[in-house]
């Protein structure tokens, strides 16, 4: 005898969720699979805090491993006081200048960590798959250094104008993830709305964690990597963008 009963297809019946829903993903099985991108990003920001909890409570490092994490935060965390020095001399020092990627991987509490940790492993999957590895990384990496020099412009050299976790990151991919929905509306306007929410939730939710683990004027930079991830992913790193952009140059010139 044959089992007449169907199992549901998300390609065939609209009524069942699609499994490409970012937001899905943060019920999912923590064994689910990611692209490879995506798990050297999240073995890197987990090892580093790892390392961090550990010396902590002195497993390693000995004495010296107690104040690991700030000195960490003070050498590889991004400073607007440091950016305004750079601008200021038009002295560009790789010491600083790799405060621009390096900030994003410390933290400042395991807390703090795992809210990004959770929001990367939730969104990259999409995002990694939509746009393949390489874009993937330069949306996960570039965008949040241009979103933290435009968060050292908007501080200047006040006193909290550091910067330090993943946070801008897990928006850039929001960037992305808003986009892929953008698209996805083909015009719809109500749709197009709706890609918009998960921006106005991770912002209540941003605003709910920041008044019981991280203060200060973070949510500049985020901002900011949500906005330039949501651009150049409509320009230049989306699925197909490149081309059109390429084919748009070369029919003008």
């Amino acid at each position: 005898m044959t089992d007449d009963r169907r199992q549901p297809d998300p390609e065939r019946d609209p009524q069942v969720p699609a499994e490409s829903d970012a937001l899905a993903n943060l019920n999912a099985s923590p064994l689910n699979r990611l692209p490879g991108a995506v798990w050297l990003l999240l073995l890197v920001l987990v090892g580093i805090e790892a390392v961090l909890q550990l010396a902590a409570l002195g497993i390693v490092g000995g004495a010296q491993g107690i104040g690991w994490r700030i000195e960490a935060i003070q050498r590889y965390g991004y400073s607007s006081s440091i950016q305004d020095w750079m601008l200021r001399n038009g002295v560009y020092s790789p010491l600083h200048l790799v405060r621009y990627v390096t900030f994003s991987f410390i933290h400042i509490s395991l807390l703090h960590a795992l809210f990004a940790v959770v929001l990367i492993a939730a969104l990259g999957k999409a995002v990694a798959e939509a746009f393949g590895a390489l874009r993937f990384l330069v949306l996960a990496l570039v965008v949040p250094a241009v979103a933290a020099a435009i968060f050292g412009q908007a501080v200047g050299t006040v006193q909290n104008g550091w910067l330090i976790g993943a946070m801008p990151m897990a928006f850039a991919l929001v960037g992305g993830f808003t986009w892929l929905k953008w698209e996805q509306a083909a015009g719809d306007p109500g749709k197009q709305r709706r890609a918009f929410a998960m921006i106005g939730l991770l912002l209540v939710a941003r605003l709910a964690f920041g008044l019981i683990a991280e203060a200060g004027p973070g949510w500049i930079a985020e901002v900011a990597a949500f906005a330039v991830g949501f651009g150049l992913s409509a320009t230049l790193l989306g699925p197909g963008r490149w081309q059109a952009l390429r084919a748009r140059l070369l029919k003008r010139g």
